[in-house]
């Protein structure tokens, strides 16, 4: 059976009240001598004394955890498999609860099934919603909650400025590629987005790569936007149609389908097609040729959203409830220069 404060208390000769302040640092208007502060800690050592943190936890009103939702009607994202997208973000959140004291928590309840059992049950105190389809039952949810919520992959202008939000700067980072093909000679370039895309942030970004293109004074026109349906059907031809020397896909997971359609189409690239992903994680390193990609900071979107989460929880102010974190670009193999060799 566990040894109780209340054990520690009667071999002690003391109360737990002082135990509490000796081993806790809780009671903190109880005096306690040095003497008898050591004989309390020889004798929960002895005792095999360990802190009940379910208990402990309970009587401050806290669970010291914090839930992941990934909305509903999406499968769990893999770890062993495929982009590191997920991997790396969870890494960001990770670390940074730990630093906080506090516990991550998947289960099936929050992945895909039923996040909303999940949402304000008090089992959490606090919750990071990663994947945002904004639309339906998962926009009801995000509403609804009465819990601590960041929403990552949303921005300020998603639920009227309510929901503390974090978001790369995808402007910046489209930006970054778009002047990589420019440099590199190319005018026609192309986006490529799921044909039945519901993640609202890969649409924001077409919106985003048509406006910098009319910002820039480069062709734009219902062409310039590729769609790739689920199974890949018609892909091929597309890319062998399509008038556009270079192409950004919306996420690297669809980046490296481009590059293995290409492949069995016979399209080269970089020679004949310049291909550009999003996320850059080491998925990219894999890849032949190797993805040129916009470097979305995932550890560091996962670490904010940590901060922005915490802060709510303690009712601290934030300057900031909104964040918008800079994107890099690294340059590898999936690009070069306009050679006008196309096929």
């Amino acid at each position: 059976m566990a040894v109780t404060m209340r054990d520690v208390a009667a071999r002690a000769g003391v109360t737990p009240t002082v135990v509490s302040r000796v081993l806790h640092n809780k009671a903190s208007t109880v005096r306690v001598s040095a003497a008898t502060a050591e004989r309390v800690r020889s004798i929960a050592k002895e005792m095999k004394y360990r802190v009940n943190v379910t208990a402990r936890n309970f009587r401050d009103q806290q669970t010291l955890m914090i839930g992941i939702l990934h909305g509903v009607g999406f499968d769990r994202q893999r770890l062993s498999e495929g982009s590191r997208y997920f991997a790396c973000l969870v890494d960001g959140i990770i670390d940074r609860a730990f630093h906080y004291g506090y516990s991550v928590t998947f289960c099936p309840a929050l992945m895909g099934d039923n996040p909303g059992q999940a949402v304000s049950d008090g089992r959490f105190d606090g919750l990071i919603w990663y994947s945002t389809d904004l639309t339906g039952r998962n926009t009801e949810l995000i509403q609804n909650c009465i819990s601590p919520l960041v929403v990552i992959h949303a921005s300020e202008k998603d639920f009227d400025g309510k929901v503390s939000s974090v978001i790369c700067d995808n402007y910046g980072g489209l930006s970054l590629a778009i002047d990589h093909f420019v440099e590199l000679g190319h005018e026609n370039i192309g986006f490529v987005l799921e044909q039945r895309e519901t993640f609202s942030e890969a649409l924001e970004r077409a919106k985003i790569f048509e406006q910098i293109l009319k910002d820039r004074g480069l062709p734009f026109s219902e062409g310039s936007i590729i769609y790739a349906q689920v199974d890949l059907s018609g892909l091929r031809n597309q890319l062998r149609e399509t008038s556009c020397t270079a192409v950004i896909a919306s996420s690297e997971t669809l980046a490296a389908d481009v590059l293995k359609v290409a492949a069995e189409a016979g399209i080269i690239v970089p020679d004949e097609l310049s291909v550009v992903g999003i996320d850059s994680t080491e998925y990219c390193e894999g890849l032949t040729p190797k993805l040129t990609s916009i470097s979305q900071p995932l550890k560091r979107i996962g670490s904010a959203a940590v901060d922005l989460l915490i802060a709510q929880i303690n009712d601290l102010p934030v300057e900031n409830k909104h964040l918008v974190i800079p994107c890099g670009f690294d340059i590898r193999q999936s690009t070069s220069s306009f050679r006008n060799i196309k096929k």
